[in-house]
């Protein structure tokens, strides 16, 4: 698949999934700590914090949005043009719920559009689920790990390798 293919496909799912598929923001993003627009939640952050409700009905959003990264966190600026993958500019692809669903159904979801419709193998995927580091206060997304060693169990894999 090209990569216009892959975009399109992806916002068809969810089209079908009934959700918005919304248009990427700028990249001069509206927010005084951010230089430029660097991942795809960035203009929902309103809405993350209660500032704004979604517009949607139902509450849910798809996207495809631009994205810069030339320094912060995610800083991989030193591996751009030294490996095929590493990028100053690209397109993150995204699937937003606003209260509406939960992990359940974006992992069911995302496993349905990479391996039931995209045919990717499942033997080739790896899930990880959040586990906190030493002396941080949240806990392990049991939930989340859950959800993924079902999928994983159904298409006959061992959920620990994978």
């Amino acid at each position: 698949m090209t990569s216009a293919q892959i975009r399109q496909s992806f916002l068809d799912f969810f089209r079908e999934k009934k959700h918005t598929v919304v248009p990427s923001s700028s990249l001069l993003p509206g927010a005084p700590n951010l230089l430029f627009t660097n991942a795809g939640m960035n203009q929902f952050v309103p809405i993350f914090l209660g500032q704004q409700k979604p517009s949607w009905n139902p509450p849910r959003v798809a996207d495809t949005q631009k994205c810069i990264r030339a320094g912060g966190k995610h800083n991989d600026l030193e591996d751009v043009g030294l490996d095929t993958y590493h990028h100053t500019f690209f397109e993150m692809l995204g699937n937003w719920s606003f209260g509406d669903y939960f992990k359940k159904e974006a992992i069911d979801w995302a496993w349905e559009l990479v391996v039931e419709r995209w045919k990717f193998p499942a033997q080739r995927l790896y899930a990880t689920v959040y586990k906190p580091g030493p002396n941080e206060p949240s806990e392990f997304d049991q939930e989340a790990h859950d959800h993924w060693a079902r999928l994983f169990q159904e298409a006959d894999l061992d959920p620990k390798v994978h």
